[in-house]
This record gives structure tokens, C-alpha cells and sequence, in this order.
């Protein structure tokens, strides 16, 4: 093979861009013992009719009698706490009176009691009975899917039990156990119950970085007690409507799905979360103006209609969180601590491995990550996300907090860098330690308007 002198030669730097993240669109639905998954485990829902295959079987009816407008249904064991009530629904008993949809008791181990104000006479046929666990679920599922917008699907996670005690446990063991790994956790009926545990299990993730949001369905029984929860930031309750058909809809999860399925952009910028739209939920009624301001005034969020605007379709109010922020407005401030964390650690990792220009810990290499966010902040603000524009600054940080108090950078995304120097003299051993804590940034979150007062003056002529 014939040689010959290399004059020009080239080294290589690889720049891994990063996978763009999908945390933000991930989402369970906490199963209370409704499925023959193991339980703490997980099952991928992509489709509607996927459920179907993983629901425990129904129960066979082995006597029903009826005595003082109670029917008392003896079954197998049913798996719910004893003394606590769940829908249950009852088909194929003869006479038909025994069938329908119920508000049941668990009497024992293996009996329901429930209300039927006429006699239906000696069961002859037995059927079959769907518990709460089950139906729940289904409901949760027929509401998913009804929002149309199905790109994205959600995970089933089986506590294995319906007590709402172990079930919040079983939840916190497998947040500790895959951390960051589901995003957005859809309870059924039942836990607002238990708001003792309920509380201080909501309490464990009640900061802005931990990164997890909770729906929680309640009932006219107990909204009132959460409306007190005004300290819960990342908790979503969501009242359901009387109206609903328990067989099909649960309303906390169609605003679920929606958070779930949006991934904003400068050509699909995340609206704000008060009066969307909704499908496949029924309208609260009666909606007395009494109960509007108890929901509202505790931020408990309910299904109505557009009939103010002349619209007929089924919307959101106030889409906010139990401490009162907008929803839209919580996702931006987990959707910016994502994204700058995915975007610097990125950046620090090809710098690494850059053999051309290393990212080194110095003024440069600060300037260098700085800019890193501040394309993340110019996403937010293109993707409706964040306020103003996004400026960059290197100030010592009291000078910097100083500009903030006077209001200098209001409704702007500000990144602040300490420089190198000024923040070396103050932190000598983060520099051999390899550890820089000089970032700083201010923003202002999108805000919707919720409401509109407009003065009018009426004049006569005399």
C-alpha cells in the first residue's frame, strides 16, 4: 500500500443533542385493587379497550334479600374495607329490581347493603356484581380516552388494596423506588375520605421541586374539608358532578388527560387552565350560586357550561390547585425546572467531552451555561409558558435580589450569573469541589383571565 504525508488532520468533537423529555406527559391512575396486576406494579394503557384485559373478574351474586328498604347482597370476598361505602353495580339478578347502579355499603367481608325502596321479591336468577374498584377505573379510563386527544396514554398503577391508608402507601413506596419516572397521579373515589392520611401524604411532595401533581375526585360529602387544604400546592381536586354516570365518566381525570397530553411550543402554546374545554363530563347541577362560591372560594374545581359566553360545551372552573394556582401556572414552573435541568446537565456532559472547547469552570464556561438557559427561557416565553423576554445579567447576587425589589426586571425571564471571580472570593471550596451555585432566575408565569368587571354608567336626559 503506498504511503504518503498527511499534511491536514482533523480531530472530532461529537455534540449529543438532547432527547427532548416526556416526564411532563406521563400519568397513572391509582388502581385500589381493580386489576390482576401484582400489586406495586405498573401496566401501559396506550388505547382505549386495553384496560379490559387486566380488570378482575366480576363477582357472582350468591343470595340477595330484601328487608325495610334495605337489600342486603351476599357475594365472595369483595376486598372492601369493611364499614366503608363504593359503587357497586348489580346485573343479572332475577327479579330485575336487584340490578343497577348503587351507593353500597360493605357490611362484612362478603356483603353489600344498599337502598331500594320497593320490594323487589326472592331472587330466582342470580347475577353478577362490579365493585367500586373495577367501575372506578372503567370510568376513569371511558373518561381518558373520551377527550380525544389520544397520543398519549397513561399508566395503571396497582396498589393492591382498596384501604385508603396502604393504598397512599404503597403510591409513596414506589415514588421513592422510581424517582421522576410518572408525572401526573390520578386517584379514584374513596381517598378524599381518609383526608388524615390523604393530607399528610400530599404533604410528603408539597414543595415546587418535587415534581409530581395529584387529582383528586371529591364528593359533596367531603369537598368542604379540602377547601380548607389551602397549603397544598400540588393537589387538584375536583368535585364530581351529581349527574355523572358512574359507569362511565369521572371528572377529575378528563383535566388529567389534558395536562398529560399537552406539549407546549412557539406553535402550540399551553393556554391558561380556567374554562377549557372538557369531554365526556356531565355539567354540575343544580348550580346554585351558594355552591359556586363555596367551590371557588375553597379552589375546588367542578365541570359547567359555557352558557355565560353562549357556548354549550362542558368547561373547567377555576382550573386551579388546592393553594390557588392556576394549573397552567403550576405546569410552567415544573416545566421550566425540567427543561434547564435537562438542557445544563446536557451542556456539562458534552463539555466533557469536547476536546475542541472544553467546558471548563470559569468565567467562560459560566457564560457558556448561561446562555443554555436562557434558550430554555425564551421557550417558555415562545410556548406561552413564562412572561416578557429573557435577559441575562452578572451581577453579585444581593445587587441582583436589590433589582428584583425595585421591580427592575418585573414580567421578564432573568438569568443571573455570578461572575467567576466575585463568586469564587465568597465560596472558595466550591471551586475545588467543583460545584457552582451562582445561577439564579426570576420569571413571571402566563396568567389567564378569570374575571372581568366593567363599570357602566347609565345617564338620563332630563
Amino acid at each position: 500500500m503506498a504511503s504518503f504525508n498527511q499534511i491536514v488532520q482533523t480531530n472530532i468533537s461529537v455534540q449529543v443533542a438532547p432527547a427532548p423529555t416526556s416526564y411532563l406527559n406521563t400519568a397513572a391512575i391509582v388502581s385500589i385493587g381493580g386489576t390482576t396486576l401484582a400489586a406495586g406494579t405498573t401496566r401501559y394503557i396506550s388505547a382505549s379497550g386495553q384496560l379490559e384485559s387486566i380488570l378482575q373478574s366480576e363477582l357472582a351474586v350468591s343470595t340477595a334479600t330484601w328487608s325495610s328498604g334495605i337489600v342486603t347482597l351476599v357475594t365472595s370476598a369483595h376486598g372492601i374495607p369493611v364499614g366503608t361505602t363504593t359503587t357497586i353495580n348489580v346485573s343479572g339478578c332475577t327479579p330485575a329490581g336487584y340490578n343497577g347502579t348503587f351507593v353500597a355499603t360493605a357490611a362484612t367481608t362478603t356483603e353489600f347493603t344498599y337502598a331500594v325502596a320497593t320490594n323487589p321479591g326472592t331472587l330466582t336468577g342470580s347475577g353478577t356484581v362490579e365493585t367500586g374498584p373495577t367501575l372506578y377505573l372503567e370510568a376513569a379510563d371511558a373518561t381518558w380516552w373520551a377527550q380525544g386527544n389520544s397520543q398519549v396514554g397513561y399508566y395503571v398503577y396497582e396498589a393492591g388494596t382498596a384501604a385508603s391508608a396502604a393504598v397512599l402507601t404503597s403510591v409513596q413506596t414506589y415514588l421513592a423506588a422510581n424517582p421522576q419516572t410518572i408525572y401526573n397521579w390520578g386517584f379514584l373515589p374513596g381517598i378524599d375520605s381518609d383526608a388524615t392520611d390523604a393530607e399528610a401524604f400530599f404533604t410528603l411532595y408539597n414543595s415546587y421541586q418535587s415534581l409530581q401533581k395529584f387529582y383528586l375526585p371529591v364528593t359533596a360529602a367531603t369537598y368542604a374539608t379540602w377547601a380548607t387544604q389551602s397549603q397544598l400546592l400540588n393537589v387538584f381536586a375536583f368535585i364530581q358532578s351529581p349527574g355523572a354516570n358512574a359507569n362511565t365518566e369521572l371528572d377529575s381525570v378528563s383535566f388529567m388527560q389534558y395536562m398529560t397530553a399537552f406539549k407546549p411550543s412557539a406553535s402550540n402554546k399551553l393556554p391558561p387552565s380556567q374554562y377549557r374545554y372538557l369531554s365526556g363530563v356531565t355539567a354540575y347541577a343544580p348550580l346554585t350560586s351558594t355552591l359556586t362560591n363555596a367551590f371557588l372560594s375553597g379552589n375546588i374545581n367542578f365541570v359547567t357550561t359555557g352558557a355565560e359566553g353562549g357556548i354549550s360545551n362542558t368547561i373547567i372552573v377555576a382550573g386551579k390547585n388546592l393553594n390557588g394556582t392556576p394549573a397552567n401556572v403550576a405546569y410552567s414552573i415544573d416545566w421550566v425546572q425540567v427543561n434547564i435541568n435537562l438542557a445544563v446537565s446536557n451542556a456539562v456532559i458534552n463539555g466533557s467531552n469536547n476536546t475542541l472547547n472544553p467546558l471548563y469552570y470559569n468565567q467562560d464556561g459560566i457564560n457558556s451555561l448561561q446562555q443554555v438557559a436562557a434558550t430554555v427561557g425564551n421557550q417558555a416565553v415562545q410556548s406561552g409558558l413564562a412572561l416578557g423576554q429573557v435577559i441575562t445579567t452578572s451581577l453579585d447576587p444581593v445587587t441582583f435580589i436589590s433589582n428584583i425589589d425595585a421591580g427592575l426586571y418585573a414580567g421578564n425571564f432573568v438569568i443571573n450569573a455570578i461572575p467567576f471571580n466575585t463568586y469564587v472570593a465568597e465560596n472558595p471550596a466550591d471551586y475545588a469541589n467543583q460545584l457552582y451555585a451562582g445561577f439564579q432566575v426570576a420569571y413571571t408565569p402566563q396568567y389567564g383571565f378569570q374575571t372581568i368587571v366593567f363599570n357602566i354608567l347609565v345617564t338620563q336626559f332630563a
